[in-house]
């Protein structure tokens, strides 16, 4: 039911100011005063009507409803149950049964007679003229806007001239429910951080998670601290994209309904001018991280050949060139889908570079591929930082970096994989940290090492590293391993390193491959006859063992050379 005073719709009591209908008598007091009217229908057409008769005022003569037989409170009861919104009869006069038919329906009579064309033609120009007051309304708000925007205005300007219109607080929040913006009239009355936890808090009560069903401003209750109040909201879907909420807060939770219809024209007419600068803000975002992002690339891939080279582009972001960084990689959190939606990811790295802000690193992300590769500061140059100390600090952001990917909701539950390389003193130095931390990575993988893994963990394979990938180093793990690849000996190979990797027990091998004891020991000794050594002895074991980690070795630093090598 309309306010008592509004403004804003049409009512029956404002019906009865105009000159015509004057002297016409409401007989339900102030609730029929009030009563909404859209529309105006003779009697005789109301009764054929299959329709509910929703919002529309009955116009009937005494006379006819005498000739019909209707008493004036079996017409009341006849048009309610249709739904109609109020009655209108003239040349009535006064009688005692008036007020049991305004009981059941709103009901106003004169004594004078009224043709319907002249009362259908006063609501359809009262009508018009409200619709038209809200289409000029509607206009004055998107011009002020819209020319805000073509000036280059910002998120906060657009919000804060709707602000000045509305005399209201203006939020707009994105589709994660982080706030983009908050404008209010001084003093403020309120404060973000509360006003994101209510959002937040009420977001599921409000339609606000997922997509909207709705696209149109709609009134709902709203709960600030201990006030009780109202808002009017309304989804931002420009292209059918949809980016966030404009959220306008009124000072009660029973606002003017005059207020109420221009606020709802205000954020209507706003959203998809705040959804063009968001899409805006969206794509310098992009730019800006497609730029960093490349700045990290030339730091991973050594594009920058000297210290000045790297402060021409570090200055820009800030990036302490000097210090100690550590480079962490981890897998498993890109999918196939990510192929068409290279957006998500770049957020991903975004997000990755705001971990542990209390520790006040520097820190840069980006992806490689399928692979997130950060850029984590250590220690801050001049902090007397020790390889051990940058270490730990490194190591416990990838912890945190594990832990975050891996609780993430659409990750689903798939493994994530984090390897880091040790700390190196200056920019120029993090292709040597990225190289390891890809070694590791690619180790991790290989040899079933713990989730979270970093190069200084792998302290053979680090030593056996530059053997690996000498000549000498080739020719020896070929010459072992070469009988036990070959195509007749079958799966020897597995065989072989499954009991190497058990330190000669056979029992445990056989266990781990699940095959008999004695087919273990037959497998063993055709193996000793092709290899020309007993594989009971240690050494000969260690032979084995040795051969196959530089194989795994070289081959692994293939492919890391392939990804970490000048672009």
């Amino acid at each position: 039911m309309p306010h008592p005073h509004s403004d804003d719709a049409l009512t029956l009591a404002r019906l009865l100011q105009e000159p015509a209908l004057r002297r016409a008598r409401i007989h339900a007091g102030r609730t029929g005063a009030v009563t909404r009217l859209d529309w105006v229908t003779p009697w005789a057409v109301a009764l054929s009507q299959e329709e509910p008769l929703t919002g529309v005022l009955v116009h009937a003569h005494a006379a006819d409803l005498a000739a019909s037989g209707s008493s004036l409170a079996d017409a009341a009861g006849r048009l309610a149950e249709l739904g109609a919104a109020a009655l209108l009869v003239d040349g009535h006069a006064a009688d005692p049964g008036d007020a049991a038919a305004a009981a059941r329906l709103p009901l106003a009579t004169m004594a004078d007679a009224v043709p319907f064309a002249v009362l259908n033609r006063l609501v359809a120009d009262l009508t018009l003229a409200r619709e038209t007051h809200v289409l000029r309304y509607g206009l004055a708000v998107h011009r002020a806007l819209a020319e805000l925007l073509y000036r280059g205005a910002e998120l906060s300007a657009l919000c804060s001239q709707m602000a000045r219109m509305s005399q209201r607080p203006v939020a707009v929040f994105d589709t994660q429910g982080h706030l983009a913006a908050l404008e209010q009239r001084q003093p403020r009355t309120v404060e973000a951080p509360d006003l994101v936890a209510a959002f937040r808090a009420q977001a599921e009560a409000l339609g606000a998670t997922g997509e909207p069903t709705e696209l149109h401003p709609r009134l709902a209750p709203f709960t600030l601290g201990a006030r009780e109040l109202s808002c009017v909201l309304t989804p931002i879907v420009l292209g059918g994209r949809h980016d966030g909420w404009i959220l306008l807060l009124e000072e009660t939770d029973d606002p003017h309904p005059h207020d109420l219809a221009e606020h709802r024209v205000l954020v209507e007419q706003a959203a998809p001018i705040i959804g063009t600068e968001m899409l805006r803000l969206r794509s310098v975002q992009r730019a800006q991280e497609q730029a960093r992002g490349d700045f990290v690339h030339g730091l991973l891939h050594g594009r920058f050949g000297t210290v000045e080279d790297i402060s021409a582009r570090a200055t820009h972001y800030g990036f302490p060139v000097r210090s100690w960084f550590g480079v962490i990689v981890a897998s498993g959190v890109a999918t196939p889908a990510d192929v068409d939606a290279p957006g998500r990811l770049q957020a991903l790295a975004t997000q990755a570079a705001r971990l542990l802000p209390e520790q006040e690193r520097h820190t840069q992300a980006a992806m490689v591929g399928d692979v997130l590769v950060v850029v984590r500061e250590a220690a801050r140059r001049g902090s007397m930082s020790t390889p051990d100390a940058a270490m730990d600090v490194v190591a416990e952001y990838a912890t945190a970096l594990h832990r975050w990917l891996g609780g993430r909701k659409d990750q689903g539950g798939r493994p994530v994989r984090v390897a880091y390389g040790r700390p190196v003193v200056g920019a120029l130095a993090i292709p040597d940290s990225y190289r390891e931390a890809r070694l590791a990575h690619g180790l991790q993988g290989r040899l079933g090492l713990r989730p979270v893994c970093g190069y200084q963990e792998l302290r053979v394979h680090a030593v056996l590293e530059d053997v690996a990938a000498s000549r000498t180093g080739r020719s020896f793990a070929s010459d072992v391993l070469a009988p036990l690849r070959d195509a007749s000996a079958g799966e020897l190979e597995a065989t072989v390193l499954a009991y190497v990797s058990a330190g000669g027990n056979v029992n445990a091998a056989s266990r781990d491959l699940h095959i008999h004891r004695n087919t273990m020991l037959y497998k063993l000794d055709r193996a000793s006859r092709l290899l020309g050594m007993d594989l009971r002895q240690a050494e000969n074991q260690f032979t084995v063992w040795l051969a196959h980690t530089l194989d795994l070795l070289a081959d692994t630093s293939a492919e890391v050379d392939r990804v970490v090598g000048p672009e």
